[in-house]
């Protein structure tokens, strides 16, 4: 599964699909209910999966710092005051699928990885 987001449009695929929630959470007022509905839960669970890609793909391309990305679109779309700016989450997903996706992979031996730090 770590080999599997080597591939650039595996991983873009992945991150799109996982993007798709995030849309309708978005538009149903997420960020001014302060319950856990279904669209919020829904929500929680696709950005979890991008989370999870970033930092599997940060690691393939030695950038761990590419799930900080997403997070920066997570805290756009949860803080009411933010979401008056509708346009910077969307940016932010489009950053991070365009950073992986051009940064290329770093190759590991098995020296490499387990070498202290």
């Amino acid at each position: 599964m770590y080999k599997a987001f080597a591939n650039t449009s595996l991983f873009t695929l992945t991150y799109l699909i996982c993007l798709l929630p995030t849309y309708y959470s978005a538009y149903s007022g997420m960020a001014e209910h302060a319950s856990f509905s279904a669209p919020a839960i829904l929500y929680l669970l696709s950005m979890l999966a991008i989370w999870g890609i970033c930092l599997i793909r940060g690691a393939v391309i030695g950038k761990n710092w590419l799930v900080l990305i997403p997070t920066v679109a997570f805290i756009f779309n949860l803080t009411p005051a933010l979401t008056a700016i509708p346009i910077v989450p969307y940016a932010y997903h489009f950053l991070a699928i365009l950073l992986a996706a051009v940064l290329p992979s770093v190759a590991l031996t098995p020296a490499d990885s387990y070498e202290m730090r």
